[in-house]
């Protein structure tokens, strides 16, 4: 899935696009799935005075065509084919992009690329038409998987700093992966977890992420219900400042093990700190009738316990840890409780986990 770095291109001139004729005006050719389309650039392509764009056709295998479009300066780009933003992987630069595209059917295709500079609006600033006689049954790319895919400058720009994976695409033997990058001071980070086959809903795409923070930088913990492909959204907002968190990236995640069957993580409540750390138990869902152990860092509490049918007392190690057990035994719940002021006797719920049944 990694694109052709050997795609040329061809420079538009810094010059007003009044003064080309057509003669000047580069046609984009794309060889896509074995045959041939050609059409000429947008007109809004000169217009934007920012593009350098392929002049030969790119080679397209395995049932995939990358297109590669350089700017000026950093651009933010978005696709659409047939009218949709699905079924390709589009790859923000410092100076341009890259799309990979898999188109889900043969036949021919309309693609379009759009740009957006300083203005709020994208622009259109070229069109292809793709024929397709090949279809490559094993990339199916989740829908929910949106534009960009993978950190960039423009991730950067919006407070992610130092990506622990720089590449879009994370493959996974277990199931399991953990993602971590550095976060500007002041920035809140939300992540959700897609995928098109169950068992994940909108009630729980967050629920198989786990997010830890540590010396200034996010951690993302995630496990996969399943084998197959999922999109891991990464969201950010100003604490300070009213309003939605705004999606920044995705990344793909890949996983081939049939076997693979994680729970979700436990459920955290509003009184779980942004610097808190669950080292156990990690499984949102704990065996019946066990003596489970539980170890936790916990930041301005005073006393902490879990409650299931009894409750047992956390104590606090000399490493800063709080850890115990309690027994899962005659109970369908458990759940993680603190005191944060050593003189009033209100605890908080900060997390909570299901008990499988007997």
């Amino acid at each position: 899935m990694d694109p052709r770095d050997e795609t040329p291109s061809y420079l538009v001139p810094n010059t007003d696009s009044s003064q080309y004729t057509e003669s000047h005006r580069p046609h984009v050719y794309v060889q896509t799935l074995g045959q041939q389309a050609r059409r000429g650039a947008d007109e809004n392509l000169h217009a934007s005075d920012v593009m350098s764009v392929p002049r030969e056709s790119p080679s397209a295998l395995n049932g995939k065509a990358t297109i590669t479009v350089e700017s000026c300066a950093p651009t933010l780009f978005m696709f659409m084919l047939n009218g949709k933003q699905e079924h390709g992987l589009l790859r923000l630069q410092q100076n341009g992009m890259k799309l990979d595209v898999y188109p889900p059917t043969m036949g021919t295709h309309k693609l379009q690329i759009f740009a957006k500079g300083n203005s709020d609006i994208y622009s259109s600033v070229l069109e292809y038409t793709l024929k397709c006689n090949y279809v490559d049954v094993g990339v199916r790319l989740p829908s929910e998987l949106h534009q960009p895919v993978g950190p960039s400058w423009f991730s950067e720009q919006m407070g992610i700093r130092k990506p622990s994976h720089p590449d879009p695409i994370i493959h996974t033997s277990d199931g399991c992966c953990s993602v971590s990058f550095g976060v500007e001071e002041g920035i809140s980070v939300l992540a959700s977890l897609h995928g098109d086959d169950g068992p994940i809903t909108e009630e729980t795409q967050r629920r198989y992420i786990f997010q830890l923070h540590r010396e200034k930088r996010t951690e993302l913990k995630v496990q996969l219900p399943r084998a197959g492909k999922f999109a891991l959204k990464i969201f950010v907002k100003k604490r300070q400042e009213p309003g939605n968190y705004a999606f920044v990236f995705n990344y793909l995640l890949c996983c081939s093990n049939t076997k693979v069957n994680w729970p979700m993580f436990p459920e955290s409540f509003g009184n779980w700190g942004q610097d808190n750390e669950l080292l156990e138990p990690l499984s949102g869902v704990l065996p019946a009738n066990r003596n489970v152990p539980f170890k936790l860092k916990l930041h301005g509490v005073a006393k902490a316990l879990v409650k299931g049918q009894d409750t047992w007392p956390l104590t606090l190690n000399s490493e800063g840890y709080w850890e115990g057990s309690c027994s899962t035994a005659g109970c369908q719940e458990v759940y993680v409780m603190v005191l944060e002021n050593a003189n009033h006797n209100f605890y908080s719920y900060i997390l909570k986990y299901k008990v499988n049944d007997q």
